[in-house]
C-alpha cells in the first residue's frame, strides 16, 4: 500500500499450486476483490508479471554481493531494498504491462520481447 495507496490496482496471481488452495483463495476474495483468477491470466507467464520481468531483478541487484547469515537477514535486506524503490519506477513498470499484453497477443502467445 505504500506504493499504490489510494490508486487502483488489480492483484495478478501466478497460480502456482499453493496459490490456488482454498485458504489462499479465501484470503484473495476477502482482501482483493476482482483479482484475476486462473481462467483470466495465463500460468507461467513471467514476461507478463511486473515482479518477474522487472522488480525481482532490481531487488536482486540491490542486495547482490552481500552475504546473509540467516534467512531473516535476507528478508530484512529485501524489505529495505523494497522500501527504497522509487514510486515512479514501479508506476513505469506497471504501465508497461499493457504494451507487453498487446505484444503477447500479437505474437499469439509466443516469444514477444522482440516486439517491445
Amino acid at each position: 500500500t505504500q506504493h499504490f495507496a489510494g490508486g487502483p490496482f488489480i492483484l495478478q496471481q501466478d497460480w502456482a499450486p499453493s496459490h490456488g488452495s482454498r485458504s489462499t483463495l479465501a484470503v484473495l476474495e476477502a482482501h482483493f476483490p476482482g483479482f484475476l483468477d486462473k481462467n483470466l491470466w495465463p500460468a507461467s507467464s513471467p514476461d507478463l508479471n511486473p515482479m518477474d520481468f522487472s522488480v525481482w531483478g532490481m531487488l536482486e541487484g540491490k542486495i547482490a554481493g552481500k552475504v546473509f547469515a540467516t534467512v531473516d537477514d535476507l528478508k530484512a535486506a529485501l524489505e529495505v531494498a523494497w522500501a527504497s524503490i522509487d514510486d515512479g519506477y514501479l508506476r513505469r513498470t506497471v504501465n508497461s504491462v499493457k504494451k507487453r499484453l498487446r505484444a503477447c497477443v500479437k505474437a499469439r502467445g509466443s516469444n514477444f520481447e522482440i516486439l517491445l
